[in-house]
């Protein structure tokens, strides 16, 4: 069974690949774009990916205050 550190481990090295393949992408259509146009692409990309504007899940978004501890 899986635990949590390593569902986290899962996630972050999904988000990493993501990354690289964004960034391969920008390459692909701009091969003259510079690494600050690209580190700006990739902060405006995180903070806004198309259809993850109220997260990445599908459905009614949660109540985060579900995961305060109390």
């Amino acid at each position: 069974m899986i635990n949590a550190k390593e569902k986290m481990a899962n996630v972050v090295q999904l988000l990493q690949i993501a990354e690289r393949a964004y960034v391969y992408k920008l390459k692909n259509n701009r091969p003259d774009i510079s690494e600050a146009e690209i580190e700006a692409s990739v902060k405006a990309w995180y903070l806004h990916r198309p259809g993850a504007e109220l997260g990445d899940g599908d459905g009614v978004p949660g109540d985060i205050r579900r995961f305060l501890r109390t």
